[in-house]
């Protein structure tokens, strides 16, 4: 179970960090999913 947990605060860490380097609006699926390390059909899992 403990792999979901990180694979989730994988992706919230990577969104935290584009946000905060660009903009919300230029923030991108496929971005967050390469900086996280995660793939895409994980990201729709989660959210």
């Amino acid at each position: 179970m403990g792999r979901v947990s990180d694979a989730k605060t994988r992706l919230m860490e990577a969104v935290r960090e584009l946000i905060w380097t660009g903009s919300f609006g230029s923030t991108t699926i496929d971005q967050i999913c390469e900086k996280s390390g995660v793939k895409k059909g994980s990201f729709y899992y989660f959210f």
